[in-house]
């Protein structure tokens, strides 16, 4: 630090002191020659207190991961761990070289989950008190500012008719967002669902508009479609881009009139229902493919839905949605996750969105036994590195630093509630030489 140009150490103090996550910075010694004002908040340790002083201190296990990437020159990212009860962090810890490819120390980053955490333990208090939220509501519960807003428009303008057009990957939730509209909006009539993609083109025409008795010489009776069905209620166009350019021109027709004709008749049908469609592609890239009328994309209000991994803070609420549903369908108590399983949760990055989500939750209330859900439950490719699994038992005391062998002793003597013979046989050494590092470390 001391060699640093004056003026870069000023942009350096202001660059780390300006990132919302806790930045620590130790010589290979593990003394801290850098704390910034987020590790200061999140800890309570101003930086004269910490500062000149050994990591090992202040944090024994942490300590032992700096050491360790320097030890290894390897660096390790999103590892969880709980350096107090109350605190949960992500770190990513990685080894400093000179230009002359010297260790000269490490930084270790630390994101604050604690939020997130706890907001998993509230709503399984929640789930507890046997209260119950309903599928179609659940997207007003949250957290996400971008979901949030969508929400809070989409709801204010519930009872109001106007067309909307959800945007999102598959699986983001687009269809619960159409029934909470639907919901909200108080409509007496159902909620009608068509997948235009599944349904064969020349057939999607009588399905959404009906056909007129007797068409085409038939002695056929008359048949009302969808958006005849769906009176005073909602019809919900899955993937609108699969309708035929021709059946598009009729709909965008039908809404702006409020009437239409079945197939093959000449008296118009009343359109009393509100539409709601979705798309799995933007709406300019649709209507550039020409997958998508320019006319009828000026009438939908179109609103984009994020994935799920762009919206991490909703997840705890959502895990525990599909939990307490999957743990209805069983017939078993709603279990808790474990800071280290919603942790886990919440690095994944989902592809698959909710759909993916709702499957993992019921796998793990099919595979969990107990009261808590704990990593081992998780599907393996959902498993996260915490900072024990970085600081093996079987780590040999040889290979360690003076600092990292003290935190291991004292972590060992915790583990066996002070019995020395214990220690020693989880330490690997003998009892004597464990009597000699507990004197020659000063540990009480």
């Amino acid at each position: 630090m001391n060699a640093f140009n004056p003026k870069l150490k000023a942009f350096f103090d202001i660059l780390l002191d300006s990132v919302n996550d806790a930045v620590t910075v130790v010589d290979t010694d593990g003394t801290v020659l850098y704390w910034n004002k987020s590790a200061e908040n999140m800890y309570g340790i101003p930086k004269a207190q910490i500062i000149g002083k050994r990591i090992g201190d202040f944090f024994q296990k942490g300590s032992i991961m700096l050491y360790q990437v320097m030890e290894t020159g390897m660096p390790v990212y999103q590892v969880y761990h709980k350096p107090r009860p109350d605190i949960h962090v992500f770190i990513n810890a990685i080894p400093v070289y000179d230009d002359e490819d010297r260790l000269i120390g490490a930084i270790a980053i630390e994101q604050d989950i604690t939020h997130t955490v706890k907001l998993s333990e509230e709503l399984y208090s929640y789930s507890q008190s046997g209260q119950h939220i309903h599928e179609s509501m659940i997207f007003s519960q949250m957290e996400c500012s971008s979901m949030q807003e969508t929400v809070d428009f989409l709801t204010k303008a519930s009872r109001l008719s106007y067309p909307v057009l959800l945007v999102g990957e598959n699986g983001v939730g687009k269809e619960m967002i159409a029934k909470m509209i639907h919901q909200m909006g108080k409509y007496p009539g159902p909620f009608l669902s068509i997948s235009c993609d599944t349904i064969p083109a020349g057939l999607l025409d009588m399905e959404l508009f009906g056909y007129a008795g007797g068409m085409l010489g038939s002695d056929r009776e008359e048949r009302p479609g969808k958006l005849d069905l769906a009176h005073t209620g909602t019809i919900y166009l899955k993937n609108i881009s699969a309708l035929p350019l021709p059946i598009q021109a009729k709909l965008a027709d039908a809404i702006n009139q409020l009437q239409f004709f079945r197939v093959g008749g000449d008296k118009p049908i009343q359109l009393t229902c509100r539409v709601i469609a979705s798309s799995t592609v933007a709406i300019e890239e649709l209507v550039e493919k020409k997958l998508l009328l320019r006319e009828l994309s000026y009438i939908f209000h179109v609103h984009t839905i994020p994935p799920l991994r762009e919206r991490k803070e909703d997840l705890p609420e959502l895990c525990h949605y599909y939990l307490a549903e999957s743990a209805k369908a069983v017939g078993k108590p709603v279990p808790r996750l474990s800071s280290e399983v919603i942790t886990a949760l919440t690095t994944f990055h989902w592809p698959g969105n909710l759909l993916q989500l709702r499957n993992v939750m019921e796998h793990l209330m099919i595979k969990s036994s107990g009261n808590e859900i704990t990593l081992n439950d998780l599907p393996s490719e959902l498993r996260l590195t915490t900072l024990a699994d970085l600081a093996q038992e079987s780590l040999s005391l040889t290979i360690l630093s003076e600092e990292m062998e003290k935190a291991k002793i004292i972590d060992a003597l915790k583990r066996t509630g002070g019995n020395k013979a214990s220690a020693a046989r989880l330490l690997g050494i003998s009892r004597g030489s464990l009597y000699y590092k507990i004197k020659q470390y000063k540990i009480h």
